[in-house]
């Protein structure tokens, strides 16, 4: 009898210390006694309004247009203070889509510091722009954000399309020509660093608001004058430009 007390009571020791192992173990990408979590919460905007996939807005001409498909890679959020290097998430990639106007993405843990700046990638690294995407996992293999019919283009790092007003009206119709563009190739990749007042502590949450300013994005471009780039033309290029300044910490 004494034996078999003395079994059930190293059983109960045992799976009790193992339910607090569980407790105390935090699920990957979430905040532990010892590290907090950076997210970056977002939302496109048009001015000072949101930013609606159904509504209609102008170009950078003042064309009346619609967009139907608006898409960008972000990779490598980097977080400074002032010179010194805080976090630095490798092989972090986030795609942002105005389908989903309003939102947050979880970027991953990090130790406790205060935050001056955030840094990013506009696009993605060489080597993962010409890697192979139907081994890579989300958000690398969504379908139409990778030149399947030219892998050397690699992916597209900003997809914008719609269609435009072709007879001034100021409505745009399904019989309205389309635009697309599709910028993409190495030269496409652009970096940006923007403010960041805050910090994080042991077991919190950094989540600074990264406004995408969709009329910053298409300032000066015509969508009827030039309704289609690929790759790296003129308005590709314009475009990723205008994509620095159209991403704004708020």
């Amino acid at each position: 009898m004494n034996k078999q007390l003395l079994l059930l009571a190293t059983i109960a020791v045992a799976l009790g210390a193992c339910k607090k192992d569980e407790e105390e173990t935090p699920a990957p990408g979430q905040p532990s006694a010892t590290t907090g979590t950076f997210k970056i919460d977002f939302g496109f905007h048009w001015g000072a309004g949101d930013f609606d996939l159904a509504n209609t807005y102008t170009d950078g001409n003042g064309h009346a247009v619609k967009f139907t498909t608006v898409k960008f890679y972000l990779s490598h959020p980097e977080l400074m203070n002032g010179g010194t290097e805080v976090a630095h998430f490798h092989n972090s990639y986030l795609i942002f889509d105005a389908a989903t106007p309003h939102g947050s993405q979880n970027v991953g843990t990090m130790s406790p510091g205060s935050v001056t700046e955030l840094r990013f990638t506009i696009g993605l690294d060489s080597l993962t722009n010409h890697a192979d995407p139907l081994t890579a996992a989300y958000p690398l293999n969504i379908p139409g954000m990778h030149w399947s019919w030219n892998p050397a283009a690699g992916y597209k790092f900003l997809n914008l399309e719609g269609r435009v007003d072709d007879d001034g009206d100021g409505v745009v119709n399904d019989d309205d020509p389309t635009f697309t563009y599709h910028c993409a190739t190495d030269n496409a990749r652009r970096e940006s660093a923007l403010a960041v007042a805050g910090s994080v502590a042991a077991g919190g949450t950094l989540a600074p608001h990264l406004e995408v300013r969709m009329d910053l994005l298409v300032a000066g471009v015509d969508m009827l004058g030039t309704p289609m780039a690929m790759g790296y033309e003129a308005a590709n290029a314009q475009l990723m430009d205008n994509l620095v300044t159209a991403l704004v910490i708020e």
